[in-house]
């Protein structure tokens, strides 16, 4: 895919990275696995496993949980904290979606130059998103 190329995962993906690669599409799968991809996971997708599993929506995400580190490293990817400024644009984008998560994750994905790597069809109409699945 070449060198520079940065993929935000989306929660979902996350997930599927550390318990079940499987379930990544084919164009997700290729990217995610590439090494010369820059794999971002943002704070905001673990905030939302974290409320998920809490409420017992996400039993499954127990493991990934309790050893976020381990599981980032296990594929090399680098925690994307949320800054002011992608909050800022993830509450005024001009964007019907309203689920939060999904706005800040659209936002980061934008002002970081990543690809969305999602295999939510949703941000395929936030403007500005690249999205592969």
């Amino acid at each position: 895919m070449g060198p520079g190329l940065r993929a935000l995962l989306d929660t979902h993906t996350a997930l599927w990275m550390a318990m079940d690669p499987s379930q990544l599409g084919a164009g997700a799968r290729d990217l995610v696995m590439d090494p010369e991809v820059s794999r971002l996971v943002s704070a905001a997708s673990v905030l939302e496993l974290a409320i998920k599993h809490h409420l017992g929506k996400l039993p499954q995400a127990a493991p990934v949980l309790a050893d976020l580190p381990q599981a980032f490293v296990g594929w090399a990817a680098r925690e994307l904290p949320l800054t002011a400024a992608q909050g800022a644009l993830a509450g005024g984008m001009d964007w019907e979606h309203r689920d939060p998560f999904d706005r800040i994750l659209a936002a980061q994905a934008i002002m970081e130059g990543a690809l969305l790597v999602s295999k939510d069809v949703a941000f395929d109409s936030a403007p500005g998103v690249r999205r592969i699945w």
